[in-house]
């Protein structure tokens, strides 16, 4: 072989040789571009997720102080302090809003989750006001109102509980939200915690009736079903004899909310009035898509006049009213003073 012919061949297996190995260069650059980019990213929603976690504890102090002064002896002479006050708790939970849809524009979707679930109470007209919140332009409703997730299907795992709601979407450059509604999870003893290992940042709802009409409504439903074959009044008698009977203690709010606020901050629970909400559905309405971040909007009429589950009852006889009335006083003030609310019942 003529020694030039041999010298060109070095030279284009040399060249070959180089172009591989700039190849192998770029490669590797490449890569540590995108391992960078993934670590800055995780750092990212690691300050994004320590941000959010500042502002909500930041808020939970405020509202915390809030709720002191306003129990507090001579609140009268504080009103500056409280408007002050509530002014920083706007800010907060501006700043929270903002943080949290930044997270939410630089996180990658995982599959859905509820945004908020109504955890109860039974016969506390949680059906109609799904139903309702279900009609608004930006709530998407999950497979059925009741999942039982949390309380009866745990075992069925996460990855089944998202396959029941559909992936956000966006409209009108806002973006969908979903949710359920299963009213036993409220008095269910591991749903709390179950739920917050799942979805830590949901938002809770719960509609709570006067305890004697739900007690008496939930009995008539257990007529109906066949699993109640004695008088309300001898039901009531057996709840007196045993206090671990849940027909009574159900209607025990608040030894329930206690349990649901040592996982869920007080920013994240809403409790209604059932009935204020069957009264005024559309005013009502208007403080759950306020507390779920949702624009105003109302429900059609004839949505209006569905009245979901109601039923009429034999009246109830006048000496067990009173009787369940004097039981449920002390639980009910109770209820008032851990909400800061007197509903009246």
């Amino acid at each position: 072989m003529p020694i030039s012919q041999f010298n060109k061949d070095v030279l284009s297996i040399a060249r070959e040789v180089k172009a591989v190995l700039r190849g192998k260069k770029a490669e590797r650059r490449e890569s540590e571009r995108a391992q960078s980019k993934i670590e800055s990213r995780k750092q990212e929603r690691r300050n994004a997720r320590e941000a959010l976690r500042s502002k909500r504890e930041a808020l939970r102090s405020k509202k915390q102080q809030l709720k002191k002064m306003r129990n507090a002896v001579g609140i009268g002479a504080s009103k500056k302090k409280k408007k002050s006050l509530q002014q920083e708790i706007f800010e907060l939970e501006r700043g929270l809003r903002a943080t949290k849809e930044h997270r939410t524009q630089h996180e990658p979707e995982t599959g859905a989750l509820p945004d908020f679930v109504v955890i109860g109470a039974k016969k506390c007209g949680t059906t109609f006001f799904y139903h309702l919140l279900s009609q608004h332009p930006l709530v998407e409703p999950a497979a059925s109102k009741e999942l039982h997730f949390f309380d009866v299907l745990f075992e069925e795992g996460t990855e089944w509980y998202r396959r029941c709601f559909p992936k956000p979407r966006w409209k009108d450059g806002r973006k969908t939200i979903t949710g359920e509604a299963s009213p036993g999870y409220i008095w269910h003893p591991l749903a709390p915690e179950r739920m917050a290992g799942v979805i830590p940042e949901v938002r809770l709802i719960a509609l709570l009736r006067n305890p004697v009409d739900r007690a008496y409504s939930d009995y008539y439903q257990r007529v109906k079903n066949g699993r109640a074959h004695r008088t309300f009044e001898e039901a009531v008698q057996a709840a007196f004899d045993d206090p671990t009977h849940g027909h009574l203690s159900k209607s025990i709010y608040v030894d329930h909310l206690r349990r649901w606020s040592g996982f869920f901050g007080d920013e994240q629970m809403l409790v209604l009035k059932s009935e204020d909400f069957f009264g005024r559905p559309v005013e009502t309405l208007k403080v759950a898509l306020n507390f779920l971040d949702l624009p105003e909007w109302e429900p059609e009429g004839s949505e209006l006049q569905k009245k979901r589950n109601a039923r009429e009852y034999d009246e109830m006889d006048p000496a067990t009213r009173r009787r369940l009335e004097e039981y449920f006083e002390p639980h009910n003030r109770r209820l008032y003073d851990f909400l800061g609310l007197d509903f009246s019942w």
